[in-house]
């Protein structure tokens, strides 16, 4: 993380105590601009995130003591339950695969959520830092945690398929077909074609095709959105209305005969739950301007956010259990035939697992929800849930029954989950951690070179505003907002 500066360094010291006494009694004044004088505004940004950044220097200093006063509310940075959930997530996936849970392939859209949450925060906090999202960067960012560990499954899933010629001849062209797909991000599309397991290799690799295809989408529709003030204002309702078209759009192809194979991979019929996590960033994002005396909208917003955070404590619990009926009892997601999944089902179990995270994120740390999932073990696996969703399906496809036959069902499942642990493992440290720590390293020598070296493509609200960032305003914001979206500026970046 960059270090952050106070506002006033290099000015007499009697000067900086007065500047700070008067910003502190204009920020106590009703309706008062939270700097004084109020700092010069960007252009195309609102005015309650000027008035956030002119007055992070204030709330920056006492995050301890606001969490104190909260009761044990998280105060920001890396949230190690939305590990937990992540690792309860890819178990459910991996049982499911030994078919001994029958829905526990919503785990899937539980990182659906889960992603739009994270990316959203993420693009969000760039555009109030600097009024732009650069689309280069953030593209590089995604390729830089996706492909390490998906090209070093597909390299050994290629070496064993096609060099060394194990199983059988159909295995070749089954999985060069599935590569091709995967590579170029199809593959959840391939499978409504033609269900492939890919030699026992990427058929689970449909998920990564629609995440992908959500990223490349998603951050010009949000730029879209922020740069229109009415759509601004109101965006987490415009994100729930987007969940609703989901809904309604997967119903009108169902009534049209869609089968539910189309219905459950497509990213049309299922960008639903991606929303859901989308509008929860958003409404976070807007509560925390209300918070820090933002204008009547924001205030609205949070306003609403105390009155949920009051029953968080119930609702919580409650929506992780319907999580977990429904993965014990939801009926198959795809075939010929839609089931009541197609027909909303999958918009229910995002809305419930939104609801998980908003208790992780705006909930008490002395849960007893927030410590069991934030447990050391499980907020590990959750670390490197990416690559233990992709080593698991070949070990259940080329170890699982002879494992079951030797072993039976659940002994099996444990042996399946340990050699998926140690391969993701090795993955995670030998792979991923070293390209992500040299991408970091490229990243902070980027952020310290000259202003006529800083990247030109980028999706501008407005015009650059170089000069609220050259002065530190919009370094210290981000930070701000992505640790409450729940991680931390320096740190790796949470699987996905």
């Amino acid at each position: 993380m960059t270090e952050q500066e106070d506002g006033s360094a290099g000015a007499p010291r009697g000067a900086t105590v007065m500047a700070q006494t008067r910003r502190a009694a204009a920020s106590e004044r009703p309706g008062a601009p939270a700097t004084w004088p109020p700092p010069p505004r960007k252009p195309c940004q609102t005015r309650q995130n000027v008035q956030l950044a002119g007055r992070h220097d204030q709330t920056a200093a006492r995050p301890a003591a606001g969490a104190m006063e909260r009761g044990g509310v998280r105060p920001g940075g890396y949230n190690p339950a939305l590990d937990g959930v992540r690792a309860l997530a890819v178990l459910a996936v991996l049982v499911f695969h030994m078919d001994s849970l029958r829905g526990g392939y919503l785990g899937v859209d539980v990182f659906f959520v889960l992603s739009g949450f994270l990316i959203t925060g993420q693009l969000l906090a760039e555009w109030d830092r600097t009024g732009a999202v650069s689309l280069p960067r953030f593209y590089l960012r995604r390729a830089y945690r996706l492909l390490p560990a998906f090209w070093l499954l597909a390299l050994v899933g290629f070496a064993s398929v096609v060099l060394l010629g194990m199983g059988p001849d159909s295995d070749r062209s089954e999985f060069l077909d599935s590569l091709a797909a995967s590579m170029l991000y199809l593959n959840n599309y391939f499978q409504v074609a033609r269900q492939s397991t890919g030699a026992g290799w990427l058929g689970h690799t449909w998920s990564l095709s629609l995440e992908e295809q959500f990223y490349l989408l998603w951050p010009l529709l949000l730029i879209a959105l922020c740069r229109r003030p009415w759509f601004a204002r109101r965006l987490p309702l415009v994100l729930l209305g987007g969940v609703a078209a989901v809904l309604v759009w997967r119903n009108v192809l169902v009534a049209f005969g869609a089968s539910g194979t189309r219905a459950y991979f497509a990213l049309d019929t299922r960008a639903d739950a991606l929303l859901v996590g989308c509008a929860l960033a958003a409404w976070l994002r807007a509560a925390r301007s209300g918070a820090d005396g933002g204008g009547r909208a924001a205030l609205t917003w949070q306003r609403r956010l105390a009155r949920v955070r009051a029953v968080l404590p119930v609702v919580g619990p409650v929506a992780l259990a319907l999580l977990a009926v429904a993965a014990m009892t939801a009926p198959s997601g795809w075939g010929p035939r839609p089931t009541s999944l197609s027909r909303g089902g999958f918009t229910v179990v995002a809305l419930l697992a939104g609801v998980v995270v908003l208790a992780l994120e705006q909930g008490l740390t002395t849960s007893w929800l927030f410590r069991a999932l934030a447990a050391r073990p499980l907020a590990w696996l959750g670390k490197i849930s990416y690559g233990f969703y992709l080593w698991h399906f070949p070990v259940v496809a080329h170890w699982g029954d002879d494992l079951t036959g030797s072993l039976g069902r659940w002994p099996a499942i444990l042996a399946v989950a340990a050699i998926s642990v140690a391969l993701a493992a090795a993955s995670y440290y030998l792979v991923e951690r070293p390209i992500q720590r040299r991408r970091r390293s490229a990243s902070r020598t980027d952020r310290v070179s000259p202003p006529d070296r800083q990247p030109t493509l980028t999706a501008v609200a407005g015009q650059p505003a170089m000069a609220a960032a050259a002065a530190g305003t919009g370094d210290r914001l981000v930070g701000a907002a992505v640790r409450d979206a729940g991680w931390e500026l320096g740190q790796p970046r949470p699987p996905i």
